[in-house]
């Protein structure tokens, strides 16, 4: 239990740091910045792991870990998984989209060397930008989020509620405008 309670501080306290600096500093480097900043916060969370109690001066007996290496080994596992398994994902997810395909794309044609119209075309090891945008589209009907009626596209009530939250997680982080 010892792990899980420092995981969920060091969580909130990472997430907390990243979040002001993303808010106070234009951040071209996001990612860089994030994975050394959790970097530099692994180590005060092993340091801290390492000098509390076992029982963190609270927790019952049967709460505790019974050998301290394992539970620090734990601890280091799950902050390892909450950052990038949660906390990376979701500003990923805010900021970025399908810029790594591009970047394998590239890398696969045969002079790794595309114009923007091959980009265009050869997305997807060929498929297109086209056929991601109907592959999209074609998602966000079957999970309710939008209504074609007539050739257009609109949201539906579900879809504006997503749109809304990722537009403010958007704006929150300062992560608008993408580099």
């Amino acid at each position: 239990m010892k792990s899980i309670l420092l995981v969920l501080a060091a969580s909130i306290v990472y997430t907390g740091l990243v979040t002001t600096i993303f808010r106070v500093i234009v951040v071209r480097r996001r990612i860089v910045l994030m994975c050394g900043l959790f970097l530099i916060t692994l180590a005060p969370f092993i340091v801290v792991h390492a000098v509390t109690p076992p029982n963190l001066g609270f927790l019952p007996p049967g709460l505790t870990a019974p050998a301290r290496w394992v539970d620090l080994g734990f601890g280091t596992f799950l902050y390892v998984a909450a950052f990038f398994g949660g906390i990376l994902q979701v500003y990923n997810l805010a900021d970025r989209g399908f810029s790594l395909r591009m970047l394998i794309d590239i890398y696969e044609s045969p002079d790794g060397v595309l114009t923007a119209e091959d980009v265009f075309e050869r997305y997807s090891s060929g498929r297109g930008l086209a056929w991601m945008y109907q592959k999209r589209l074609d998602g966000l009907l079957d999970r309710g989020l939008i209504l074609i009626v007539g050739g257009s596209v609109r949201n539906s009530e579900k879809g504006r509620k997503v749109a809304l939250a990722y537009e403010w997680l958007q704006r929150f982080l300062r992560l608008r405008g993408g580099y």
